[in-house]
């Protein structure tokens, strides 16, 4: 009973922290549309905190801990990078330390192996009771394969934004499982990070709705062509531009013939221009005569993934609820 109180309290904690982090980097990734890496590292010492409280009172096993460094130690290249040879050559203390810290978790992660999955019945890690050594074991060392996802996602660009990785991230640790937390409403279905990705990826379900009532609102379809821009990007006046956050979705292409046209791409540049190099694509476009052009603005994740926080909260993981309508949870 005092380990269930004590869990709960950390559950709430980990809620209160989830929102008030989130909080905090939607305003700056609105506002500047970048979070420092100074400001995940104050709030994941919290994180970190925490989790080592949960392995404390839910179990004494050494390995369990040797592991969970090798969990931060994969998660902290985000944010410190790897140690080099040329570092450690050049006998950097923080660089030998770190090193030493990838060496026991990964003798935690062979312990752990070694200890707790059968060679000859592997699949009877799937019957692990939760709150057994090797359950609690099973439930640390599968946060690794989550921030492995995190990190190829960010890679592939599924992920925009480093910030948007590294917040993820920081959710992997804060709430590596629903073992502390029980949503007010709803069950559980897939880790709590996916749960409050998919809560906020909702959002960006309803924009192109929103823009297209928006620019039907405005009056900016005009052409069939425009029909094919306005789900995705907005009309903004020229002399806006360079002061927004979007990128210039039109540009001047000379065509076959040899006549200047304005053309509107579907998508923004894969490489954003320089600010020289987007004031002459503007005055390119003046010089057609143009006095707006179509821009996608560079929505920031946080701010949508921010009241995802609220949602895990009240209803837990959306999977569930999407298998609970079908009838399938």
């Amino acid at each position: 009973m005092v380990a269930g109180a004590s869990l709960a309290v950390l559950g709430w904690t980990r809620m209160a922290i989830l929102v008030g982090c989130f909080a905090g980097a939607a305003h700056l990734d609105n506002k500047q549309r970048s979070v420092p890496n100074s400001y995940w590292k104050v709030w994941i010492k919290s994180a970190i905190l925490l989790w080592l409280l949960e392995i404390a009172i839910r179990t004494d096993d050494w390995i369990t801990y040797c592991t969970m460094a090798a969990v931060l130690a994969y998660g902290s290249t985000s944010l410190i990078g790897t140690p080099t040879i040329t570092d450690l050559k050049r006998g950097s203390w923080i660089d030998w330390a770190v090193l030493l810290w990838y060496g026991i978790g990964m003798y935690g992660i062979y312990s752990g192996v070694m200890e707790y999955i059968p060679i000859d019945d592997f699949v009877s890690v799937l019957s692990f009771s939760e709150n057994s050594k090797e359950g609690i074991w099973l439930q640390t060392i599968l946060v690794i394969p989550i921030m492995f996802f995190i990190k190829m996602a960010w890679k592939l660009r599924l992920l925009h934004g480093g910030a948007d990785a590294k917040a993820l991230l920081l959710v992997a640790v804060l709430i590596p499982s629903w073992i502390t937390f029980d949503p007010v409403n709803g069950s559980t279905f897939v880790p709590p990070v996916f749960a409050l990705l998919v809560w906020g990826g909702l959002g960006f379900f309803l924009l192109p709705i929103s823009l297209i009532i928006h620019n039907i609102v405005d009056g900016n379809v005009k052409t069939f062509d425009d029909i094919t821009m306005i789900w995705h990007a907005t009309r903004m006046p020229l002399d806006e531009i360079t002061g927004n956050f979007v990128w210039l979705l039109d540009e001047v292409v000379i065509s076959p013939d040899g006549e200047p046209n304005i053309v509107s791409s579907l998508q923004p540049p894969k490489k954003t221009p320089s600010l020289q190099q987007l004031n002459v694509k503007i005055e390119e476009l003046r010089l057609m005569g143009a006095e707006d052009a179509w821009v996608t603005k560079k929505y920031p994740l946080l701010s949508y993934i921010f009241p995802g926080t609220f949602l895990l909260l009240f209803f837990g993981d959306p999977i569930w609820w999407i298998l609970h309508i079908a009838g399938l949870a």
